[in-house]
């Protein structure tokens, strides 16, 4: 016979593994965004990084890091 303190605990565990999960999704979904942002970046003409303030060497900087990388 389970105690309180033992569906306590329980519910504990299953709000610890919900929130574990919700953290591993939402950093998957940013390494997603991450490497399609950089993808779009390097296919930029030159015409539109200007338009958009960034030089070429900012933009080889940016597309060279890894998608788990800042």
């Amino acid at each position: 016979m389970s105690t309180l303190r033992d569906r306590r605990n329980a519910a504990r565990r299953r709000h610890r593994l919900r929130l574990a999960w919700l953290f591993l999704c939402a950093l998957c979904t940013e390494w997603r965004r991450r490497a399609r942002s950089r993808a779009a970046l390097a296919q930029l003409s030159p015409h539109l990084l200007r338009d958009i303030g960034i030089s070429p060497a900012e933009r080889l900087s940016e597309c060279r890091k890894r998608f788990w990388e800042r």
